[in-house]
């Protein structure tokens, strides 16, 4: 290994570490979608019928993407409700049940907080899935498309960083091993950096009290 294969992998996981920071996807993709949801108005005095819900849900997605998301041309109403349909599927959680009808019993239940409530959550999971695209295409565009000598020392350099705190069955692995697993280890590593970083800020604001 020299020394300009060593700057070039260091370059590599640098540059990836930027691009997925916490700064970066909060101001790139969490910023930009909330105020997308906080701008989208619907008739709130409406009772929620199945046609409502609909009709509102869809149009949600359809305002959030277009106005927050990178490279979403307009939607039609009909893929605007079926991806409002897969996120709520997939996203969203009540109190003792989770799913499409789950949403819209709670949107359509008096005593919940109606539509907002589950507007919420959608942007939430919008959000969630924004971070995880967005992580993929970092990875891809600057790990794999790396030759194996340059990823095999982008692992080996992960370990030596971060060995201390990764999990047993990752710091037994050779830098060979993970190479075909950069994308994962790299999440592993963000994941534990993000922790670390809430601890010292609770820490900080324990001995400021």
């Amino acid at each position: 290994m020299t020394n300009s294969e060593r700057k070039r992998a260091e370059g590599i996981i640098g540059a990836v570490f930027e691009k997925i920071s916490e700064e970066y996807l909060q101001l790139r993709i969490d910023e930009p979608i909330e105020k997308a949801a906080a701008s989208f108005e619907f008739d709130q005095t409406a009772p929620v019928t199945h046609q409502i819900f609909t009709q509102v849900t869809g149009d949600f997605v359809r305002h959030v993407y277009e106005k927050a998301l990178w490279g979403w041309q307009k939607m039609s109403p009909q893929k605007a409700l079926a991806e409002a349909v897969a996120i709520l599927e997939e996203g969203y959680q009540a109190a003792h049940a989770q799913g499409y009808y789950a949403a819209f019993l709670d949107a359509s239940n008096p005593s919940l907080d109606g539509l907002e409530s589950v507007l919420t959550q959608m942007a939430r999971h919008i959000t969630l899935m924004a971070r995880a695209r967005h992580i993929r295409w970092v990875c891809a565009s600057r790990i794999e498309l790396s030759d194996w000598p340059a990823r095999c020392l982008i692992a080996e350099i992960l370990l030596q960083r971060w060995q201390p705190f990764l999990p047993e069955n990752v710091r037994t692995c050779s830098p060979a091993q993970l190479a075909h697993h950069l994308p994962e280890l790299i999440n592993v590593v963000l994941s534990i950096d993000r922790t670390v970083s809430k601890v010292l800020e609770a820490n900080i604001d324990f001995c400021d009290f």
